[in-house]
């Protein structure tokens, strides 16, 4: 089936529905599905920022908890 055959059939059921509560639920489904991702709202730089981010992770270039803990105790004598 393809998606615009998909659609008619789609529209053809709604329009059948007879109980509120389903044509609520398949309200709230739509409304989910048009609203923005919350990723397009961030701004650019932070954008960018989370995706070096997570680059860097699959680089490897992290540190433990353990590794920052021991710098830390090192560095402030703890």
């Amino acid at each position: 089936m393809d998606i615009q055959t998909l659609k008619l059939n789609l529209v053809s059921k709604i329009i059948s529905i007879d109980k509120p509560a389903i044509l609520i639920e398949i309200n709230k489904i739509l409304q989910k599905e048009s609203k923005t991702d919350w990723w397009d709202q961030l701004p650019e730089e932070v954008q960018e920022s989370i995706l070096d981010g997570m680059d860097d992770v699959q680089k490897g270039n992290v540190f433990s908890h353990e590794q920052i803990m021991q710098e830390a105790k090192q560095k402030y004598d703890l």
